[in-house]
C-alpha cells in the first residue's frame, strides 16, 4: 500500500517539547550576569526559530471514522443515493424495498408492491428518486423503471421490451439513462417515454454501471473489459482496458475532469482512470498475493478524492477506500467484518454513505 505520512499528535507534541527545552535553556543562562547579552540574544533567535518550526509544523489529519446503522433484516441494500430532501435513499435487491436514512440515522422503509426487485437509484432531475426495478425471479425479463417521490410514492413504467436492467442516472439533456445487459441502453423521459439504443460487443453487450461525463456525454462500463462513451443521441465510442483478465464495474466522474472506474478480478483488481479522450490509467492496487479483491462502488467525494467499496473474499476483510487524483489508495476496514460494502455516494453532511450487504447503511467521514 502506498502511503504518505501524517503528523500525529505524537509529533506535535515531540516539536512542542523541543521548542520548550530550548526556551527553558535560554532562560537558565539568563541568571548568569557573564552570559546574560549573549544569552538574552540566543534567546531570541531560538524563540523565533522555534516558532517557524512550529508553524511550519502540517497540521494533524484526524483519521477517517465509519458508522453503521442496521437498516434490514431481509433485504439486501444494494443502490445508494443523496436526494432533493437532505436525506440518503437506497434500494434492497432481493426485496421491492426502498428506504430512505437521515444524516443521523434515522431509516424509513417503503414497500414499493411490485414483483420486482429493487436494483439502482439515483436523485431525478424533477426532485424525485428514480430507480430500476429488476424482475429476475424465474428468468422474467419484464421490468420496470421507478419513480418514488419525497414521499414515498411509487409510478412505474414498463421498459417495452424483454430486457436485464440495472444502473441508472440522470444525463445532461435532463433525461434518465440507464443499462440493459440485454445489449442496450435506454432513455426515459421523466413522463416515461422510452428510446432504445442497441449495443454490441465482442461477446454480445453487456453495458453495466452509468454515469453522466464531464463532456456532457454518458460514460458507461461493459463487461468485457470496456469503457463506453456514448452521446445524448446515441452515438458509442469504445475503449479497451488494457489487461488481459478482468471485469469494468462501477464509473464515476472525478474532480480533475476525467472518468474514474473499478476493475475486479481474481488477479488484477484495480482502479482506472480515463480521459475523455479516452487515455486509460490503471493504479496498482495494495495486495498480498492472490487475493480476490471485489471493487464496486465508485465516487468523487467532497474533498477532492475519489471513494470506493472493497471487499477481500480471501480474507473476508471489508473496507472503504480512498483514492487520490495522483493514484494513492488508502483503506479504512469497516466495524463489521465481511460486511461487503457495495455502492457509495456522497451525502449532504459531508461525508460518504454506502450500502452493506449484511443489512447495514454506512457513513464514513472524509477526514
Amino acid at each position: 500500500m502506498t502511503a504518505n505520512h501524517q503528523p500525529g499528535t505524537g509529533d506535535v507534541a515531540q516539536a512542542y517539547f523541543k521548542q520548550r527545552r530550548f526556551l527553558q535553556a535560554a532562560r537558565d543562562d539568563w541568571h548568569n550576569p557573564g552570559w546574560k547579552r549573549r544569552s538574552q540574544q540566543m534567546m531570541m533567535i531560538l524563540a523565533m526559530v522555534g516558532a517557524v518550526l512550529f508553524l511550519w509544523t502540517p497540521p494533524v489529519v484526524a483519521a477517517s471514522t465509519i458508522t453503521e446503522f442496521h437498516v434490514s433484516n431481509v433485504g439486501v441494500p444494494q443502490g445508494i443515493t443523496a436526494g432533493s430532501d437532505g436525506n440518503l435513499w437506497f434500494t434492497e435487491f432481493y426485496d421491492n424495498v426502498a428506504g430512505r436514512i437521515t444524516t443521523k440515522g434515522t431509516s424509513t422503509l417503503f414497500t414499493l408492491n411490485t414483483m420486482n426487485s429493487a436494483t439502482y437509484i439515483t436523485n431525478g432531475p424533477d426532485g424525485a428518486l428514480w430507480l430500476t426495478l429488476l424482475n429476475d425471479v424465474g428468468g422474467s425479463t419484464t421490468n420496470q423503471i421507478g419513480r418514488l417521490t419525497t414521499n414515498g410514492r411509487l409510478t412505474t413504467f414498463k421498459v417495452p421490451k424483454a430486457s436485464y436492467i440495472w444502473d441508472i442516472t440522470t444525463g445532461s439533456d435532463g433525461k434518465l439513462y440507464f443499462t440493459d445487459g440485454a445489449s442496450r441502453v435506454w432513455r426515459v423521459t421523466t413522463k416515461g417515454q422510452f428510446t432504445a439504443f442497441p449495443f454490441k460487443d465482442s461477446t454480445g453487450g453487456y453495458p453495466y454501471q452509468i454515469t453522466k461525463g464531464p463532456d456532457g456525454n454518458l460514460w458507461f462500463t461493459d463487461r468485457a473489459r470496456l469503457i463506453v462513451k456514448m452521446t445524448p443521441s446515441g452515438q458509442f465510442t469504445t475503449f479497451t482496458v488494457p489487461t488481459s483478465n478482468a471485469a469494468t464495474d462501477d464509473i464515476t466522474t472525478g474532480p480533475d475532469g476525467n472518468l474514474w472506474f473499478t476493475l475486479d478480478s481474481s488477479d488484477v483488481s484495480r482502479i482506472g482512470r480515463i480521459t475523455t479522450s479516452g487515455k486509460i490509467t490503471l493504479f496498482t492496487f495494495p495486495s498480498t498475493g492472490n487475493d480476490y479483491l471485489y471493487l464496486s462502488g465508485i465516487t468523487a467525494g467532497p474533498d477532492g478524492n475519489l471513494w470506493f467499496t472493497y471487499q477481500d473474499f480471501t480474507t473476508n476483510a471489508s473496507a472503504i477506500g480512498r483514492i487520490t487524483t495522483s493514484g494513492t489508495i488508502t483503506l479504512k476496514p469497516t466495524p463489521t467484518a465481511n460486511s461487503s460494502p457495495t455502492d457509495i455516494t456522497a451525502g449532504p453532511d459531508g461525508a460518504m454513505w454506502f450500502t452493506e450487504a449484511i443489512g447495514n447503511i454506512g457513513r464514513i467521514t472524509t477526514s
